[in-house]
């Protein structure tokens, strides 16, 4: 009797656990969601927190800074500096020499005819003309129309003279150099003005200025075709070659040195 009641005891509790139970779902019939992927691009990236401004931070570097380090400066290192500044120092001395006599000889009045082209000019001699122009204002009476004209006249010449004070310059420049300094000599910025004048000239002639007395120039006959007695043929081939020159011996002679530690 106590089995029977024990059986229909537990029988109950299995049918409630039956009942209670879902019913299983066949494979077949499942619903599974499809695999998601997505990527991710990385990208390094670095970030540096700025600084405050103070008056102890470092400016950037210039190349000023381009110099060399005080122990890597020896004699053996200077002897080759100088020797190399005396070599420049004389190519410009005779090529800014070159162009400075011809103002010097028309000043003497040596005018070099037989030249195979106009070396020593006669309407662009600069210093000659300011001379003469002196000359003329002070017999004049330093006043008057005719100083006004006189002094309008020599304009040209007056340009022509600020771009030869610029090659004294360079002339001064050559024989410092030829002494034997080790730093590093330029010449371009004021070849570069006397070029700049020469050009200023050339410019005017070419469009022509009867107030200043330049007389309009052709191009192709007179500078091209007569460039053995055009003055200023000579005087932009000179200018010209004379800045090139210039420049590769500024750029020769440049300092190229790691950073001052």
């Amino acid at each position: 009797m106590a089995d029977e009641k024990f059986k229909i005891k537990n029988r109950g509790v299995d049918d409630a656990g039956i009942r209670l139970a879902p019913t299983p779902i066949h494979n077949s019939s499942c619903h599974v969601m499809p695999t998601i992927k997505q990527e991710f691009v990385i990208t390094p990236r670095i970030e540096v927190e700025e600084q405050e401004d103070n008056e102890f931070s470092r400016e950037a570097s210039t190349a000023n800074d381009f110099q060399p380090k005080t122990e890597d400066i020896s004699k053996k290192w200077k002897r080759r500096k100088r020797s190399k500044n005396m070599i420049i120092g004389v190519i410009m001395l005779l090529i800014t020499t070159v162009l400075i006599l011809p103002y010097i000889l028309s000043a003497t009045g040596v005018w070099l005819e037989d030249f195979p082209f106009r070396y020593v000019p006669r309407r662009f001699a600069a210093i000659h003309n300011i001379v003469e122009a002196f000359k003329a204002t002070a017999q004049l009476g330093w006043s008057g129309e005719s100083v006004r004209v006189i002094w309008i006249a020599v304009i040209p010449d007056i340009v022509l003279l600020a771009g030869i004070l610029f090659l004294a310059i360079n002339l001064f420049k050559a024989l410092f150099s030829i002494l034997g300094t080790y730093k590093p000599v330029k010449y371009t910025a004021n070849a570069g003005v006397y070029l700049l004048a020469v050009l200023a000239v050339f410019i005017t002639s070419l469009v022509g200025a009867e107030a200043v007395g330049i007389e309009k120039i052709d191009f192709i006959n007179d500078f091209i075709r007569g460039f053995k007695t055009s003055e200023l043929f000579s005087l932009v081939v000179f200018a010209a070659g004379y800045f090139i020159v210039s420049l590769i011996c500024t750029l020769i002679d440049s300092d190229r040195y790691g950073y001052l530690g």
